[in-house]
């Protein structure tokens, strides 16, 4: 059973891991570590997203067409994948709280300068160097992989994660919140402008916080990892002192702390590049986050065309779709951990295949209910559910793939996601005119490379094997 709220954190003698989740502590190094990894990906988001819920008036403003407002939505999500296949080799050599820092400073920059385009040639070039920060996820899921076990590590990825992705729905109210009140003194033309100032000073704030008060991994610094570990200058519980029985078990521990992991080179990440399971992974990422970011980019303004609905309320269903993150992925990783702790790995297995078909059926549902507010908002909500929830399943399964390479995975993994929503976000400006077409050929898809999932082999178990022991 996974503990969420253990009051002590019992440690793993041999990788120093803890085995179990306090959310309401935030002790160093793991809960520090945990906190500051959503936080982080959670104020990306909201720097990633924060023009989305302001497209109808920006669009007004800068004279676009449909087709640029698509395109602008294409590169958005481009310029990630990139940065997500190089960050994933960086984390496994400088650590994920540097990185993360380094994202999120560097990326306020376009953030802001979003303020300054006047026409759609600028507004496109800003939006692609914006695309920057998504690669934030990477360190995101690799800074908890460090800290916690294997029975927990599916269950605190996916709340990183998704608290992380909420950040899409934050940016669906705080941005038309903080657009209104600008507004009341100031000029649309403006308004906006400034408001975009909002997000980019928050990337550099948290960029700043998590670098200089939080931990990489257990030991400390990333320089450390694989080191002997004393307990009196680390908390490895949360708001309470080492006891007695916790010293001895760290100092018999000490002595098999297994070595430092050595650097990665080009060779393990084309190694990682050519395993089938990570292949398989970044199409089912694809179909999970992939959609949920073009999604994102389209909810609000397709709500605000399709039934007419102002700016505000438009931007309050994007809301709806952004912040069901704040349970849907977690349970997707607590139903993988729960599965696999029952089962083994093909619990996990078969617990992924269970949410992304799912994901495709309510999707394919989708584009039947769209005559009516009421019951498109409420489909919206199972939808959102499932392909939040896969995101948690799919990366309950990363660390299980090769794990001498777990950056270099997520790192690919997480490109998959990006391009995943780049070839939705076409879908979607394909049929730019029947957007509700685009929703049923995103739910077909996912059904079926949900099929994906019995050709997948994890630590030697398939889905279909007959033997249901844990190995």
């Amino acid at each position: 059973m996974v503990k969420l709220f253990a009051r002590q954190l019992p440690i793993d003698s041999d990788t120093q891991k803890a085995n179990a989740i306090n959310l309401i502590g935030f002790g160093r190094p793991y809960m520090r570590a945990f906190h500051f990894s959503w936080l982080s990906f959670l104020t990306a988001f909201v720097g990633w997203f924060a023009i989305a819920p302001l497209m109808p008036t920006i669009k007004k403003d800068l004279n676009l067409t449909v087709a640029q407002v698509n395109d602008s939505m294409i590169t958005s999500i481009s310029s990630t994948i990139i940065f997500r296949l190089i960050i994933g080799p960086l984390c496994d050599r400088f650590g994920p709280k540097r990185m993360m820092a380094i994202l999120l400073t560097i990326s306020s920059i376009p953030v802001a300068l979003s303020s300054l385009v006047q026409d759609a040639t600028g507004f496109i070039i800003v939006r692609f160097f914006i695309g920057i920060i998504g690669a934030t996820f990477v360190p995101c899921q690799f800074w908890t992989t460090q800290m916690f076990s294997s029975n927990v590590v599916g269950s605190a990825n996916a709340l990183v994660g998704g608290w992380g992705n909420m950040g899409a729905g934050v940016a669906y109210v705080l941005m038309p919140a903080v657009y209104s009140a600008i507004n009341t003194s100031l000029s649309d033309h403006l308004s906006w402008r400034v408001a975009m100032v909002v997000p980019a000073g928050l990337c550099i704030v948290v960029g700043l916080s998590c670098l200089f008060f939080s931990d990489d991994c257990p030991q400390g610094d990333w320089s450390q990892r694989g080191q002997s570990r004393d307990e009196k200058n680390i908390e490895i519980h949360d708001a309470s002192k080492v006891d007695k029985n916790d010293a001895n078990s760290i100092a018999d521990s000490e002595k098999n702390v297994p070595a430092a992991p050595s650097r990665p080179t080009i060779r393990m990440f084309l190694v990682a590049l050519t395993n089938i399971n990570v292949i398989i992974l970044m199409f089912m990422y694809a179909c999970s986050f992939g959609i949920e970011l073009a999604v994102d980019n389209v909810i609000g303004y397709f709500f605000s065309e399709h039934f007419g609905l102002s700016q505000s309320k438009a931007g309050m269903v994007g809301a709806v779709f952004g912040l069901m993150n704040l349970f849907s992925r977690a349970t997707g990783g607590f139903l993988s951990d729960y599965a696999y702790n029952k089962i083994g790995i093909r619990g996990r297995l078969l617990t992924h295949f269970i949410i992304i078909f799912l994901n495709g059926i309510f999707l394919v549902i989708f584009r039947f209910v769209l005559n009516d507010l009421t019951n498109s908002v409420i489909i919206l909500v199972f939808f959102s559910y499932f392909t939040q929830a896969c995101c948690g399943s799919v990366f309950g399964i990363v660390p299980f793939v090769d794990p001498t390479v777990v950056g270099a995975i997520s790192g690919l993994v997480g490109a998959g996601g990006n391009i995943g929503g780049l070839i939705f976000s076409g879908v979607f400006k394909v049929y730019a005119y029947n957007t509700p077409y685009a929703f049923m050929v995103l739910g077909l898809t996912v059904m079926g490379v949900s099929l994906l999932t019995f050709f997948m082999k994890i630590e030697g178990r398939r889905l279909v094997e007959l033997n249901i022991g844990r190995k």
